[in-house]
């Protein structure tokens, strides 16, 4: 709860002033009008938070979610179990967020309503899955499954991360390289062979010419870059523009296939534990799109979420976007028929984590040499575009001569 100074006189007109921990201000004064005390004023007293003053990551909410199940799991009511973690949360923004949820929860909001109105910090996933939880009086349970779905989604992107931290080290090291040999190096050898006044071969004369361009304009270069960068984010924002980038990763050798299957475990695993929580099938599918990871994939998701409503199968949707992998088609068909939908979609999602695992071994396998030979090209054609008028050299001073 927080905590309130006030300052207020007795009935024999004497000022008094304390601090008092409260649910709200409302009902502090009243209490200090039922004491006989006239209020002058309130203020809330703001506490020092020790967490730094950071974005409220995933791993953040995961912990906050295992320790609220932990403590009603042990009989601890929601306004004290919410009052706690805000004492002890280690990000400085997520015990503000926290703080304000318990606030709400003590004027009678429910938590999932509480949670919902920070829809930037709280994943839809958490606050669908809550909701649920209240509603059946299965919370503990719930959050247990929301903080694994979490987790899941957390691993998941992880690995995905890991597979482009090799690739994306050696290509900025390699151009780092380069513009350093283009800026400081091959000036070097321009003014030597501008000296000599001897006819270039055209991959020296290109050479040279990019150099000058670096030496010359490249505040323009930057700037072209940092804009170029910036409308691919903001255009990556838009509906249109998420769309199209992912439908171009899917698209892409060995990636497209990484990425589908990394969005099917994402997919699955989230409508498995919505539907565990008691969530209808068609808000689960509409929720677990948002967790899925390529809006190419989510747009279908949430295409087989509308035609259910008109009385179609999962499976057959799913089949006719044409996006998912055979095999999650043919298991959500057996669950169909089964009536087991939610323990088939854990195992599907199960499966698929570990072929992405397997699928990121295999594209490291083959990118690695891809990447050691671009680096050789892109290095080789630098060093040869700069030493080959020395090769001929005889030629060269006879030319200058």
């Amino acid at each position: 709860m927080p905590t309130f100074e006030y300052t207020a006189r007795n009935t024999a007109g004497q000022l008094v002033s304390d601090a008092i921990t409260y649910s709200d201000e409302v009902a502090l004064r009243q209490y200090l009008r039922s004491n006989d005390l006239y209020v002058l004023e309130v203020r809330e007293k703001r506490q020092k938070r020790t967490g730094t003053k950071r974005s409220v990551g995933l791993a953040d909410i995961i912990l906050f979610t295992r320790h609220l199940r932990t403590m009603l799991m042990a009989g601890m009511p929601l306004l004290n179990a919410l009052e706690a973690l805000a004492e002890q949360s280690g990000s400085a923004r997520l015990s503000e967020v926290i703080d304000s949820v318990a606030r709400s929860v003590a004027t009678g909001k429910p938590l999932a309503t509480a949670m919902g109105q920070y829809p930037t910090v709280f994943p839809e996933l958490l606050i669908t899955m809550t909701h649920a939880g209240e509603e059946s009086g299965r919370l503990p349970d719930t959050l247990q499954e929301a903080s694994r779905q979490l987790e899941l989604q957390m691993e998941i992107r992880q690995k995905l991360i890991s597979a482009m931290m090799y690739p994306a080290f050696t290509l900025f090291a390699t151009v780092l390289t380069v513009t350093a040999m283009l800026v400081f190096i091959v000036p070097v050898f321009a003014n030597i062979y501008r000296e000599l006044k001897a006819p270039l071969p055209a991959i020296t004369q290109l050479l040279i010419n990019i150099s000058d361009i670096l030496v010359h304009q490249g505040w323009i270069v930057l700037l072209i870059l940092i804009a170029a960068g910036a409308f691919l984010r903001r255009y990556y924002k838009t509906p249109e523009g998420r769309v199209h980038i992912d439908s171009i990763k899917l698209k892409v050798p060995m990636v497209g296939n990484l990425v589908r299957k990394s969005s099917s475990a994402n997919l699955t695993s989230a409508l498995a534990g919505l539907l565990d929580s008691g969530v209808p099938l068609i808000q689960a599918l509409q929720t677990a799109s948002r967790v899925c990871g390529n809006e190419v994939m989510a747009e279908a998701a949430r295409s087989a979420a509308h035609n259910l409503a008109l009385g179609r199968k999962l499976s057959s949707e799913l089949e006719r976007s044409g996006h998912f992998p055979p095999m999650v088609c043919r298991m959500v068909a057996m669950a169909e028929e089964v009536g087991a939908m939610p323990e088939v979609l854990r195992q599907v999602a199960a499966g698929y984590i570990e072929e992405v695992e397997y699928a990121i071994r295999r594209v490291m396998t083959i990118i690695e040499p891809i990447m050691v030979l671009t680096v050789g090209a892109i290095v080789g054609f630098v060093l040869v575009a700069m030493y080959y008028p020395i090769f001929n050299m005889g030629n060269v001073f006879l030319s200058g001569a």
